[in-house]
């Protein structure tokens, strides 16, 4: 039993034409990617916690030092 080759010439027709369904396997797979990714940021919930004081923010990054007081005096006042 002699075993041939199975290699094929392709003409350049089937190579644009694989071309071709190659960039449309990849655009269409492409777009698949992007909307997953968008589905789970719309969907997870949000890392930033809420300001729970109602002083008028939606939310608070945590930050401690950063609240200021509106009310507080300014020591050191010039004369």
């Amino acid at each position: 039993m002699n075993r041939r080759s199975l290699s094929c010439d392709w003409t350049e027709e089937d190579r644009r034409t694989r071309a071709k369904w190659m960039r449309a396997m990849a655009v269409f797979y492409g777009c698949a990617a992007l909307f997953v990714f968008g589905f789970i940021l719309v969907t997870r919930s949000s890392s930033v916690a809420t300001n729970e004081a109602g002083d008028g923010h939606t939310w608070s990054a945590g930050l401690q030092g950063e609240r200021m007081d509106r009310n507080a005096q300014i020591s050191g006042k010039a004369r």
